[in-house]
């Protein structure tokens, strides 16, 4: 992690109620890993895809001075594991990362498109 990227930490199950049997449903980590993630802006996490069982709001980890990991930062942050198609998915603002001695970086588009690319493909 250079540069003062961000990456989601995935640090339990993901689990939900089925709309229609009410069955628990759990998703293991490694779906997630592999879907990719896709920042979501936050209103739309709250209005269509806070129950979807690909919408996360988690906390984000901020490594501030790449030569000294142990400066770090946390938010909290909206993402998308759902398709690429889905029609409700809006991107949220590029994501501000602070970094050392007052600079920031602006977290591009590209970031999101290389987190999802399948494995192989890249």
């Amino acid at each position: 992690m250079t540069d003062g990227a961000i990456r989601p930490q995935l640090s339990k199950l993901v689990c939900g109620k089925s709309r229609s049997t009410g069955e628990l449903n759990v998703t293991p980590l490694e779906v997630y890993r592999e879907r990719g993630h896709r920042r979501l802006a936050s209103r739309t996490f709250a209005s269509k895809c806070a129950m979807c069982l690909w919408g996360a709001e988690m906390a984000v980890a901020m490594i501030i001075d790449q030569w000294n990991p142990s400066v770090r930062r946390f938010r909290r942050e909206t993402f998308c594991y759902g398709p690429k198609g889905c029609r409700f998915y809006m991107a949220g603002p590029t994501r501000k990362v602070p970094g050392r001695r007052g600079m920031s970086w602006d977290e591009e588009d590209w970031v999101d498109e290389e987190a999802t690319v399948a494995p192989g493909t890249g």
